[in-house]
């Protein structure tokens, strides 16, 4: 099944909307419709498809850890997907929230898309999954929209994959404002960081950064709504974040 858009508007190439919350009071901010798709890092596309006909060639994928400041290991990859047709769909959805990089918020289980081939053929720390991060498609990188253009188009796709950098953090609030300027869209399984502000987060997680995603609460994952509402609800609570390292 190759996932590729929130809505029709997306399929139809209109603008889809998107959601910010500020915090303070965690109410969100009236639906703003983008002006140009993916012309800002507010503006999200969750693509979906539905199609799982076709039967793909696979090839394998190699893997290197890269240590970063602190420790973290940031793995990645290169998944090589090869289509039989440009309409082959791939097996997945991808949250387009960020600019630079998509997420993968769900691998398909149909047997016969190319992910799920790949994924077949390939030993488990090689494989592609829920949370991976996609930085670059056939040499594009740094640009949703044309990395978007090359999984459309190209039959063979050299896929530039990273592992998430996921920690968790107890956030105590003791009446302050949580201080995060927050962003979503439609049907969002996740939450991305565009500003931390003043608040109980700065203080209690000051390794909490803009372009984080949080993607669990109090260990249950969900729609970005069930997030805000756990957040303006919980005196306490356990948020997981992932991040992708450049």
């Amino acid at each position: 099944m190759f996932m590729f858009s929130c809505c029709q508007s997306c399929q139809d190439g209109q603008d889809p909307n998107k959601n910010m919350v500020d915090d303070e009071s965690l109410a969100v901010y009236p639906t703003i419709l983008a002006e140009q798709a993916l012309s800002t890092k507010k503006e999200i596309e969750v693509y979906q498809d539905s199609r799982a006909e076709e039967t793909t060639e696979l090839a394998a994928s190699e893997s290197t850890d890269v240590h970063a400041e602190g420790g973290e290991v940031l793995n990645t990859f290169t998944a090589i997907l090869v289509k039989e047709s440009v309409d082959e769909d791939l097996g997945w959805d991808l949250d387009l929230l960020a600019e630079s990089r998509a997420w993968v918020s769900n691998v398909s289980h149909y047997q016969d898309t190319p992910l799920q081939r790949y994924n077949a053929s390939v030993p488990p720390e090689k494989q592609l999954r829920e949370g991976d991060y996609i930085k670059q498609v056939n040499q594009k990188a740094g640009s949703v929209e044309a990395m978007m253009s090359a999984l459309k188009q190209d039959l063979r796709l050299e896929i530039v994959v990273q592992r998430p950098h996921v920690y968790t953090k107890t956030i105590v609030k003791g009446g302050q404002s949580m201080g995060l300027a927050l962003v979503f869209g439609p049907g969002s399984a996740s939450i991305i960081i565009e500003t931390v502000k003043d608040g109980v987060v700065k203080q209690l997680c000051p390794e909490v950064r803009s372009g984080d995603r949080i993607t669990k609460v109090n260990g249950q994952t969900g729609s970005a709504d069930s997030f805000l509402q756990a957040m303006k609800y919980s005196e306490s609570m356990d948020i997981e974040f992932s991040r992708c390292s450049p």
